[in-house]
């Protein structure tokens, strides 16, 4: 299972942060009619067992559902990491771009990492099975040309 980040929030937190909970629980749970949402008052047991009766769902997995609703909608957003280049003057608008560059060259690294590890070893690798097995490889090569010959030209020959 994964870890819990987050404690349950208290009733009294759950009830505090009812107004800004409210339209994000009817937009995760659409089967939950917003007046029977609203007669719960924000009382945390109530909405659980509303949540859980019309949506089908246990009430654990609602109240852990609802738990982090609840800390999505009280705590603001994490700032996105900076990268090595960007400078601290800068605008958000431009650390979004320069954050997704770093995580593009991030990726190619590892791409091109991976690849380099392909070539040296797995290729080795497998063309020492092919020598090894000459007459096994030769067998799957031809039973491969077969089916792709049924698959594009059909049963049939002179049809």
């Amino acid at each position: 299972m994964a870890d819990d980040t987050h404690a349950l929030p208290s009733k009294t937190a759950f009830h505090a942060a009812w107004e800004n909970l409210r339209p994000a629980i009817l937009e995760e749970w659409s089967q939950v009619d917003a007046t029977a949402l609203n007669d719960t008052d924000g009382e945390l047991d109530k909405v659980v067992a509303l949540i859980a009766e019309r949506a089908v769902r246990t009430k654990a997995l609602v109240r852990r559902q609802l738990t982090e609703l609840y800390y999505v909608v009280s705590e603001p957003p994490v700032a996105p990491r900076a990268s090595h280049t960007a400078s601290t003057d800068r605008s958000p608008k431009t650390a979004v771009p320069e954050t997704v560059d770093a995580m593009l060259q991030e990726l190619e690294r590892r791409a091109a990492q991976v690849m380099r590890e392909l070539r040296g070893g797995m290729l080795q690798d497998a063309r020492g099975k092919v020598r090894e097995n000459v007459f096994f490889s030769l067998l799957v090569a031809l039973g491969l040309g077969f089916i792709v010959g049924v698959l594009f030209n059909g049963p049939g020959r002179g049809k």
